[in-house]
Order: structure tokens, then C-alpha cells, then sequence
């Protein structure tokens, strides 16, 4: 490919995890273009923090505007079963510290665009609403040509080229640079999902600081999260089998039959008014077989989407984001593309931070699993180790690993020995919250 190189690095997407990886490059002094298709603010799913992302974004220079937003602060998250009958809360700070006991709630729109924002101040240029269109590489860099919307007074789109010597991927699950580069995909859950969500005023909530809590409520099909943000907002979600979208036809009938059939939910929805449409997401739970070539790498969702029950997408998006550019950066210093090795690393590390959490989404589907799950027991403190991974720490240390293990074994155990209470998922007793 001929031409000079016009930037080190051209980021596809100016979500958290390009907006993160742009200002990190950016304040290491180099040229950083981010293109994103959309004008902020602008809608996103996705409003759950978790406390070990709060170091990544206190890396890249933003926690002190992300406090001073008024985002609702999140310390902990609450499971229920839909009959009413079972709670169980997590609080952050009894499992991971002082330092880590809490994040945000976040309306993503906002939180978005304080990060886009933070990395145009850091020094990127960045191009919006501007989509990527076609992409060349070579072991020297990458040709990006793009199509950027036309402005005050254009009379069409304009089209252009950079040249960049790395481009980084973070264009969510549309996958630009994978697809064109046909880097296959697998699924990483044996049932495909679809997520109905929207904005409510009027949720029940907790009181005190267990107000800014998460709520998962699952139901004998799925189960719904339930976010308050600040200002009155609640952001609830169903999640189900693609088939029970399906066969229901509607998925605001599906939505409104689910609820009504899940007491917990439907008794905290009581005076519930909507604020905009319901939308709907499906395709859940996938990875990329690889995420990095020479020239590109995948970061947050356009590497693999991991089923959101836990919240860990903003921080796995911000994890892999910083640590793709820490690759970015030696590689460069060093005059030269990622070598094999690299890439497998990479791909070997983010990989297993998803898998972590995979795993325990796999105990939360499974029936047994998710009665041991809702069981506390200080049984060699595997509810610590359970809060530490549910709070972000997606790289358990040796005596967290055994004791999740223990977890996992406890969980195979009860498809044959009932360890637990059975859940009976048609009965209603649990009053009042």
C-alpha cells in the first residue's frame, strides 16, 4: 500500500473501550484518530459499572469527571428468584475493600460521551458520525477508507483514507475490522438469546445505599436486570431463549407476559411508566477465534460479547482496551508488528477473562447451579470468592480459583443429591421487599 502514514493508530468505535484505549495512546503521545458512526449522546444498553474497572478508568485520567457527573453509585447487586421467595445480596465493599466498594450506574449516553469527550481532550481527532468502510493491511499498517456524514451546508457524505500503522477494533458487536478480515466466530453458550429492554419511571427501590444496587431476577426462562440511574430512571431487561421471542410474536407482549408473570418484578413495576419504547438485542454470548493479527487488534465487544447477567461488559471492554494498547505501544517502540506469539497472548489473556465469567453464567442457567448459587454457605469462603468475581476480578488469585472450583463441583453434585432447597419456580411467598 502506497502513502504516508497519517496516524499510529485508528480506532474503529468511540464506545468505552476505544474511547478508553484512544485517550491512553493519546496521552503517550501518539496520533490517534477515533471514528464513530453515531453522534453522541446517544442511546446504549450496557449501564452497570463494576468496582475493578473503576482502576482503568482512574488509569486514563477520567474517574475525577465520571464522580463529578452525578451517576448513582452502585455497592453491590441483589439476585432474587421471580416467585418472591429468595434474595441475595452482594456488597462490594465486604469482599473487595474500601478501595474498590463501589461504582455508577450509568445512563450510557452520558457516560459514553464524557469518555469520548475525555480522549478528544487527551488528543485524539475524532471523526462523527464517520463509519469505516473497507480496510487493507500489510505488515507495515492499515488503509481505512471511511465515509463521513455530510455537515452544515455539505450536500453529501464525504469519503476518505488514512493510514495508520495499527488499528484497533472497538466497534462492538458489528465486528468491522473481524468481518472484513473473516476472523470466525463461535458461540460460547449452547442456547442464542435476545434481551427486550427500556426506561421506566416509577421502579421500586431499595432504600439506602442499597439503592443504587443491581437487580437480577431470574424466572423458570430467563431472567430480567433491573438498573436504577439517577434522576427516577430504571433501565429493566428481560432476557430469554431466541424462541420464546419467537413463538410470543411480540416481544413487548413477551416482555409485558413476562412480567406479569414474575411477582418480584411485576410487584416492583407496579407504578412503572414507560420513558420511550421497549428495543430488543439478541445474538448473545459469542468470541472471535482470534483477536489480533499484525496490524489489528480486537478489543470489548468486537472480540466476543459475554452474556451481561454479571455487568462485566464495560470493564472487560476496558481491560482489553488498555491491554491492547500496551501492545501497541512496545510493538511500535520497537519498529516492528505484533509477532505470533503476541497475539496468542493476547488473545489467550482476554479469552480467559471472559471465560471466568462464562463459567459461572454457565451455574447461573443451570438449574442445580443456580440453587447453589442462591444458597450462602461460609463453606470455605466460597461466597467471598463468588462476590470478588461478581464485583470485576476477573483474575482470581490460586485460593479463589480452588474455591470456585469447590463451587462448580457443588453445582455438578446437586443434579444428583439434593445439597440445596429445590427451586419451585410456580411458587409465590416472599411479600414486601
Amino acid at each position: 500500500m502506497d502513502g504516508a502514514f497519517t496516524h499510529d493508530v485508528a480506532v474503529v468505535g468511540g464506545g468505552p473501550a476505544g474511547a478508553a484505549a484512544g485517550a491512553w495512546l493519546a496521552q503517550r503521545g501518539k496520533r490517534v484518530v477515533i471514528l464513530e458512526r453515531e453522534q453522541f449522546p446517544r442511546f446504549s444498553i450496557g449501564e452497570s459499572l463494576l468496582p475493578h474497572g473503576n482502576d482503568l478508568l482512574r488509569q486514563i485520567g477520567v474517574w475525577q469527571k465520571l464522580e463529578a457527573a452525578g451517576f448513582l453509585r452502585k455497592f453491590g447487586a441483589e439476585f432474587c428468584t421471580a416467585d418472591k421467595r429468595r434474595m441475595r445480596r452482594f456488597w462490594f465493599g465486604r469482599n473487595l475493600g474500601p478501595t474498590h466498594e463501589y461504582s455508577f450506574q450509568v445512563e450510557r449516553a452520558k457516560f459514553d460521551h464524557v469518555l469520548l469527550e475525555h480522549a478528544r481532550e487527551s488528543g485524539c481527532e475524532v471523526l462523527q458520525p464517520a463509519r469505516g468502510v473497507s480496510l487493507e493491511t500489510d505488515r507495515d499498517g492499515v488503509r481505512l477508507e471511511y465515509e463521513k456524514a455530510a455537515a452544515a451546508g455539505e450536500s453529501a457524505p464525504v469519503r476518505g483514507v488514512l493510514r495508520a500503522r495499527w488499528l484497533l477494533d472497538a466497534s462492538g458487536r458489528g465486528a468491522f475490522a473481524a468481518n472484513r478480515l473473516g476472523i470466525p466466530r463461535e458461540a460460547t453458550q449452547p442456547t442464542r438469546r435476545v434481551a427486550v429492554y427500556g426506561h421506566f419511571r416509577g421502579v421500586f427501590r431499595n432504600e439506602g445505599k442499597a439503592e443504587g444496587h443491581i437487580t437480577i431476577v431470574r424466572s423458570r426462562e430467563g431472567w430480567f436486570w433491573m438498573i436504577p440511574l439517577a434522576g427516577g430512571i430504571t433501565s429493566v431487561g428481560l432476557v430469554v431463549p431466541v424462541g420464546v421471542v419467537s413463538e410470543g410474536g411480540d416481544p413487548r407482549a413477551v416482555f409485558e407476559a413476562a412480567v406479569e408473570a414474575a411477582p418480584e418484578v411485576r410487584d416492583r413495576m407496579r407504578e412503572a411508566e414507560p420513558v420511550g419504547g421497549l428495543r430488543s438485542t439478541g445474538d448473545y454470548s459469542w468470541r472471535h477465534a482470534s483477536f489480533a493479527t499484525e496490524r489489528v487488534v480486537l478489543v470489548g465487544d468486537a472480540a466476543g460479547f459475554v452474556d451481561p447477567i454479571f455487568s462485566s461488559g464495560v470493564m472487560l471492554a476496558l481491560k482489553s482496551a488498555l491491554r491492547a494498547s500496551e501492545l501497541l505501544v512496545r510493538a511500535c517502540s520497537a519498529g516492528r508488528c505484533l509477532e505470533p506469539g503476541e497475539r496468542m497472548a493476547y488473545t489467550r489473556e482476554v479469552s480467559s477473562w471472559m471465560r471466568e465469567y462464562t463459567r459461572m453464567i454457565g451455574a447461573f442457567y443451570d438449574r442445580a447451579g443456580f440453587e447453589v448459587f442462591m444458597t450462602p454457605s461460609e463453606f470455605f469462603q466460597i461466597p467471598a470468592s463468588i462476590g470478588r468475581l461478581v464485583g470485576g476480578f476477573a483474575r482470581p488469585g490460586l485460593a479463589d480459583r480452588m474455591r470456585l472450583e469447590a463451587f462448580y463441583l457443588l453445582c455438578r453434585v446437586q443434579k444428583f443429591l439434593s445439597l440445596v432447597p429445590a427451586i419451585e419456580w410456580s411458587r409465590e411467598a416472599r411479600t414486601g421487599h
